[in-house]
């Protein structure tokens, strides 16, 4: 996600929120209303990409024991392992939905 595609986008929302045409949920304000879908469309985002972590990390896990597991790659493994509960304490962070691979 780049900074120009998040300028496009908030763009969009604010000029809707703003737009003398359009009707937001009642007691809602443009500010809340456009907080809310840049949050649902961010989170989508970041799930996919956290996603695709976390089925590499999958990959290589699989890999390490195809290659000999533990006694050779214990250090690496081991490594993973944190990297596996960092992006599970990201996606916690982030309130992303449970990822469906890990």
């Amino acid at each position: 996600m780049t900074l120009d595609e998040t300028e496009t986008v908030l763009t969009n929302w604010l000029q809707q929120a703003l737009s003398a045409s359009g009707e937001l949920p009642q007691g809602m304000t443009p500010a809340a209303w456009v907080a809310a879908r840049f949050s649902e469309w961010w989170r989508n985002r970041a799930s996919d990409t956290i996603g695709d972590a976390e089925r590499a990390t999958i990959a290589v896990r699989e890999e390490l024991m195809r290659l000999g597991g533990w006694e050779p790659f214990g250090e690496a493994l081991h490594e993973l392992i944190h990297l596996q509960d960092a992006l599970g304490d990201l996606r916690g962070l982030m309130r992303l939905p449970a990822g469906s691979d890990s």
